[in-house]
């Protein structure tokens, strides 16, 4: 009766590269990878051209038989801040839920339905919407699932672990 239309909801990739060219000038830069595809598939395909996007902006088209070498790097702090990517070692539960230290169990519960709402992937998957914006919605919506991992055992009671003695 109705038909629906596969969305493909994994988003495209930018990943931080070093490009050496043939002739031994090198490329800083950001590149789009596509979505299910690791970062050894990023010159195949038949397009002639790999679009780089510079990390000061501006971008330009290289050919890829001019490649020698592809380094993937991690970008500079300020880039990792442009591209909504999470900081593992700053990252606080609390705060991604938007909590106080000491929040009930309920309370996380709550923010954590509350944002997975928000940027659940499937809101936005029938909407054309820039690759930054979708990184970020991306990467909101996996801060979110961390910070509950994180936080839910909170309030929860530890079940005693038993043992066997002298068996």
């Amino acid at each position: 009766m109705f038909e629906r239309n596969r969305v493909d909801n994994r988003a495209e990739t930018l990943i931080a590269i070093e490009i050496t060219m043939a002739d031994a000038s090198v490329l800083s830069g950001r590149a789009v990878l596509p979505a299910g595809r690791g970062v050894h598939k990023l010159l195949d395909g038949e397009e002639a051209f790999l679009y780089i996007e510079g990390f000061e902006g501006g971008g330009s088209f290289v050919p890829k038989s001019d490649i020698r070498n592809v380094k993937v790097i991690a970008p500079p702090r300020a880039v990792a801040t442009a591209l909504f990517i999470p900081d593992a070692r700053n990252f606080d539960p609390h705060r991604v839920l938007g909590l106080e230290k000491g929040a009930s169990f309920e309370q996380i519960r709550d923010a954590y339905h509350r944002l997975s709402k928000v940027y659940h992937p499937d809101r936005y998957a029938a909407i054309d919407l820039p690759r930054e914006v979708k990184a970020y919605l991306d990467a909101m919506s996996k801060n979110v699932n961390a910070a509950f991992q994180a936080l839910r055992h909170v309030g929860q009671k530890q079940q005693p672990v038993y043992s066997r003695r002298g068996a």
